[in-house]
Formats: structure tokens, sequence, C-alpha cells
């Protein structure tokens, strides 16, 4: 092993555990062993990246582009960079020069498949999960999430059957996937399946009793049928848990402006009907005399 190798071995270890000053004091040193060396840029790129310093992050990648644009996984990372940035017009851009250079190229397809997903093409989508799924791809994430983001792209186009068949596939493979579970439940409550979609977020919360977007909607599905008291009680659990989230606070907020709304039209209809019952008196009284 040469110098510049041990210098980027020593450098990523650092990164990985999070001493990013150390890092790229290494990394310096390595670009004065290699001033035109692709792979030294590559990885300055990606030690700002994991420092969420995106702007410096994006100025190495491309300084690492100059030297070799031919290389999909460079732009890939761009891409992802991008993506974090939110700049996803930019990332898809990346990710379609990547796959330019090598139509193959997985990492490139499945990354693109997610921008396309946050940015609501979903069709686009689609296709490229599809193309993961169908490939023989051996990056296990891949492998792990493939179910569970084709599920998603199927509950965001409304396609809740096909959403609900992906997201219990996925959960085959990863039962413990409390995202995925509650995913389920959220496609059981746009069934219209009350009972058991509260069912299966609490199945959620007894697996994980600390992961407060069950309890949120666990909530909800009470108050779909009108249990606006046990579901408050489950969000005040939740702010015992978390008082910080607020997420929970939205969410009572909103249950109990519909069950005070829910107790003012039941006031409204108990006053009309008292109203009526005395107009009926009234008539009955006016007849016998």
């Amino acid at each position: 092993m040469g110098r510049l190798e041990r210098l980027l071995n020593k450098a990523d270890d650092f990164k990985e555990a999070g001493r990013f000053e150390e890092a790229l004091k290494e990394l310096n040193k390595a670009t004065e062993i290699a001033p035109y060396d692709p792979d030294v840029y590559l990885s300055i790129a990606l030690t700002y990246d994991a420092m969420e310093d995106f702007e410096t992050s994006i100025h190495y990648f491309k300084k690492s582009l100059n030297l070799n644009s031919e290389d999909p996984y460079i732009w890939t990372q761009l891409g992802i960079t991008l993506s974090r940035m939110s700049r996803y017009s930019e990332s898809i851009n990346a990710f379609e020069q990547a796959l330019e250079i090598d139509p193959n190229h997985v990492f490139s397809k499945w990354h693109l498949a997610l921008a396309y997903r946050t940015t609501g093409l979903y069709e686009d989508a689609l296709r490229n999960f599809e193309e993961c799924l169908s490939s023989d791809s051996d990056l296990d994430y891949i492998k792990e999430e493939i179910y569970y983001q084709l599920g998603l792209c199927y509950f965001d186009m409304g396609w809740t059957r096909e959403a609900l068949t992906e997201f219990r596939k996925h959960v085959e493979r990863c039962p413990n996937d409390n995202w995925a579970q509650l995913s389920i439940g959220n496609c059981y409550f746009d069934f219209g399946w009350i009972d058991e979609s509260a069912a299966k977020f609490k199945e959620v919360i007894g697996m994980s009793p600390g992961f407060i977007p069950a309890y949120n909607s666990l909530a909800l599905s009470l108050a779909e049928k009108g249990w606006y008291d046990d579901a408050l009680d489950v969000l005040r659990t939740a702010l015992q848990i978390a008082p910080e989230d607020e997420s929970v606070q939205d969410n009572m907020d909103y249950i109990q402006s519909l069950k005070d709304d829910d107790d003012g039209n039941k006031g409204i209809m108990l006053l009309a009907l008292i109203i009526q019952l005395i107009k009926n008196k009234k008539g009955n009284s006016s007849e016998q005399e």
C-alpha cells in the first residue's frame, strides 16, 4: 500500500469517526502528493458533505470532475449532496449524467429514483426503482429498501392497494422496520379500515414505545371514530416521552378543536330539540284551550 492510499484510508477512518479536522489534515497531505488525483478531491468533497458544509463539498466534487468527468460514481455523489440541499433539478441532472456514462449504474439509478419520488415524478421513480429491482445489484441497502420505496411511490400516487402489497413484502424481510409497519397502518386508514389501522398503530407502539409517529397516527385513528378523549390521552402519553415534539402538540390542538366543534354541535342540536319540545308543548296547550 502506497503512501497516498494510506493517507486516504486514514482520512476515511477519521471521517467515519466524526473527526473531520483530522481527516482534512490527512487529505491536505494527499493533495501535496497527488495534486491531480480526482480521488483525493472526491474524498475531500465527501468529508465536507459529512460536515454538512455542502457548498464546499460541491466545489470539491466539481474539482474532482474536472480531472475525471467520466466517473459515474463522482457524478452520483455530487447528485446526492445536491439532493441533501433540496436542489433536486440539479441533482437529477447529475444522476442522469452518471447514467449516460454507465446506463447500468444501479447506484445512480437508485438515487435518481429517490429524487424523482421526492419531486412528485412518481412514474419515473417507479420505472427506475423497478429497474433496480430487476438488476443483479449486490447493494444490500437497495435489496432491503426497494419494496418500501415502491410502496411509498404507490401510496403517494393514491394507489393504496398496490402500496399495501409492497409494504407487506418489505415487512416480510424487515419485520422490525417501524416506518414500514406504520405505512401499513396508514394504508388501512386510507381504506377507511379504522379499527384495523388503530390496531396496527398499537402494535407498532408495543414494538417501539418511543416511536412518536405511531402515537400521532393512533390518535388520529381514534379521533376518526369520534373518540376524542382517548385520542388526547394517547398524545399526552407521547408528550411525556417527547415533550419537545411539535407534531404531538399540533395534533393535540387539532383533535381538541374537533372535540370542541363536536361538543358545540351537540349543544346546538340539544338547544334545537328543547325549542322544538317547547313549541310542541305550546301547541298542545293551545289545542286543549
